[in-house]
């Protein structure tokens, strides 16, 4: 595992909009040339400063596959002003970005439960791609499930790619769920933890990945620890507020 303190070199490979206000960056690592981490850690993107020597450092989980170590995708949603915002969203392919990492310990518990429940509101759906990039292959009997917020329909986004996991994963399904959706929407309707009781999770061994907004974790723990009698154990977290 590569240390903390490492600065890394990389080139930026690929960028994709996937609306206004959700762009994925595909980073390739040029020195060092390796990038060892766990499914559900991140990295810190170094942004430079305007009249500072000393970057503005911001977290950001990563997207892919673990088993890679030479590139890695990441996530950023926009926020009006915010430094790295308006840094990413003036970067072009090819530019280089320093990162340091990896970092966190929320990691996929091995051994696995029998059924795995992903609770994911906006950019949140980083870390819980990765899992599923990471450890479908190596335990293809699990039953994994997804509840995935947003706002509205314009806000929709990989979809593609996660009708592509289903086809791929026999045993993955998922959910988009839309607080202010439109009347022609036909999937669910309102937020993640309104949705929980579709899910069979009392009789089946399942843990519990959530990441997001800490409005939306801090419900759904409430529901699951204290409305239902799940082991906080089996429950882990990660609030992008």
């Amino acid at each position: 595992m590569s240390t903390k303190r490492t600065l890394y070199n990389t080139k930026i490979e690929k960028i994709i909009d996937h609306n206004p206000t959700v762009r994925e960056l595909f980073i390739r690592f040029l020195e060092p040339a390796q990038f060892q981490f766990r499914a559900g850690q991140f990295a810190m993107l170094h942004v430079p400063q305007a009249g500072s020597e000393k970057p503005a450092l911001r977290a950001y989980s990563i997207a892919s596959d673990d088993r890679a170590t030479d590139h890695f995708r990441l996530i950023f949603k926009f926020v009006p002003g915010g430094v790295a915002s308006t840094f990413v969203w003036t970067l072009k392919t090819d530019q280089n970005l320093t990162f340091t990492g990896p970092f966190g310990r929320v990691f996929f518990q091995e051994p696995p439960s029998e059924q795995i429940l992903f609770l994911c509101t906006g950019t949140g759906l980083a870390p819980h791609i990765c899992y599923l990039e990471s450890k479908a292959d190596l335990f293809p009997e699990l039953k994994y499930r997804m509840l995935f917020g947003l706002s509205t329909e314009q806000d929709i986004f990989y979809f593609e790619q996660l009708e592509a996991l289903k086809k791929k994963m026999r045993n993955f399904d998922y959910d988009i769920v839309l607080s202010r959706s439109s009347e022609s929407w036909k999937g669910k309707k309102g937020y993640i933890q309104d949705h929980l009781k579709d899910i069979d999770y009392k009789s089946i061994p399942t843990s519990f990945y959530l990441c997001g907004n800490g409005k939306m974790i801090h419900q759904v723990k409430e529901l699951l620890i204290q409305g239902n009698g799940i082991e906080p154990s089996k429950v882990f977290s990660e609030a992008f507020d």
